[in-house]
């Protein structure tokens, strides 16, 4: 990968943060927004020739889910909010970092304000970097992703780390911006402090206990599938779980264990986003109506109660507000 030094922020309020797609250089998110309160998000990225640093700032719970770059390794962990924060239905604790192999998918869930620090690097340059400081190769899962501890202070440290690569270049975004000389001397910096902590690194949990997450996050991922598919958008519950394999009562507690949801409450707010991004961006025949139907809604008064209730205004709002 070969980039110009560039620094770029961005801050989102109201509905905005639902649009922000490229929050990961290369990957796709969509952010789910659980509730009508006040919503500030704010989003940088940093990119020093053959790295890049992102990090995103929530001041409101949020659902982002999507997948990381194809072509490069993400190294990422939660700087604040941690403790209401799960990354692909896995608790985060003190000092745990997560690392994502290229193209893998990430469902993100806060429970309440919380900012991620995301490093991007191509593998070939991690491990350049990795055999330069160690003498040996750092040990990489392959397909999916995976959570490491760090020793002690070690996420602190990272934090301070990446904190002060983005106040750099913010200072100096009106002033020119970076060289590629200082570009080059930041992304060293940044790729050292990284190899050097996951050098340290151990695995966070047993193996038994994370292939027990990793299946059940892919049934919540499986089950919102379906649950949102054509005709299937208003799929019983109990049908869902039928397929699945599991009683309802057993999904419903895979839900609650993972996602602090019932899969009803889940579905509908995956449903009730999934329109609300439609009337954000509407096409010039849209309707209301359409939009409702489209995701799942066949009682029109009963879809304006739920968005209502969710969004704090009427979709009709949203959609004339669009077209303004």
């Amino acid at each position: 990968m070969s980039f110009q030094p560039t620094y770029f922020r961005h801050a989102y309020s109201g509905f905005e943060p639902s649009q922000a797609f490229d929050v990961v250089y290369g990957g796709h998110f969509e952010h789910r927004l659980l509730s009508a309160k006040r919503t500030e998000m704010e989003h940088q990225r940093l990119a020093l020739g053959d790295v890049r640093l992102e990090s995103g700032c929530y001041d409101f719970p949020v659902i982002a889910r999507g997948s990381m770059p194809r072509d490069a390794i993400c190294i990422g962990f939660v700087a604040e909010g941690a403790n209401v924060t799960r990354y692909n239905t896995a608790a985060i604790e003190e000092d745990d970092v997560q690392v994502y192999p290229a193209g893998v998918e990430l469902l993100y869930h806060a429970g309440a304000s919380s900012r991620w620090v995301n490093f991007v690097v191509s593998e070939e340059r991690l491990q350049e970097m990795a055999w330069l400081r160690t003498g040996r190769p750092l040990a990489l899962a392959r397909r999916a992703a995976t959570s490491v501890r760090l020793l002690a202070r070690g996420r602190a440290a990272l934090t301070v780390l990446a904190d002060d690569a983005m106040g750099l270049a913010r200072r100096l975004a009106d002033a020119g911006g970076i060289t590629p000389e200082l570009a080059s001397t930041i992304g060293r910096s940044l790729l050292e402090g990284y190899v050097d902590a996951l050098c340290d690194a151990a695995p966070a949990r047993k193996s038994t206990l994370s292939s027990a997450q990793e299946r059940h996050h892919h049934l919540i991922l499986a089950c919102e599938q379906l649950a949102l598919s054509g005709e299937a958008a208003d799929i019983a519950l109990a049908e869902i779980a039928r397929r699945s394999g599991y009683s309802l009562r057993s999904l419903q507690l895979i839900f609650h264990d993972s996602v602090g949801m019932t899969p009803g409450r889940w579905f509908m707010n995956a449903r009730l986003n999934g329109a609300l991004r439609d009337l954000l961006s509407p096409a010039a025949a849209c309707t209301v109506g359409a939009v409702a139907e489209k995701w799942g809604f066949r009682h029109l008064p009963r879809f304006s109660q739920y968005y209502r209730r969710t969004f704090g205004e009427l979709p009709s709002d949203t959609l004339n507000r669009s077209r303004l």
